[in-house]
């Protein structure tokens, strides 16, 4: 039912740009961020990308696949994330990642 109805005004789109305005500038900088990674891995020299992808599967491994895992849930999200940007995650490791995507 609209607003005219109960004798009310529609409420002006303008009211509504600021919060528009937010959403699209949120998603914009998570994009880039995103793309700031991926371009950060593929600038790693191999010895150097292979060594901090080590590590941080470690990480990844101990932490998330843990028992105490589910209290690690946002930063677990974040390192499937990190680890599926390198190419020596192979289909084995994307398998590993899945729970957390």
């Amino acid at each position: 039912m609209s607003s005219f109805a109960n004798g009310g005004f529609a409420r002006p789109w303008w009211r509504d740009l600021p919060g528009w305005l937010l959403l699209w500038t949120l998603a914009a900088v998570a994009l880039v961020s995103t793309g700031a990674e991926r371009r950060s891995v593929r600038r790693m020299t191999p010895p150097e990308r292979a060594a901090v992808f080590l590590r941080t599967s470690d990480t990844f491994r101990s932490l998330c696949e843990s028992p105490l895992a589910s209290d690690f849930t946002a930063r677990c999200r974040e390192q499937a994330r990190f680890l599926a940007l390198f190419p020596e995650c192979d289909d084995a490791c994307r398998e590993r990642l899945l729970p957390w995507r």
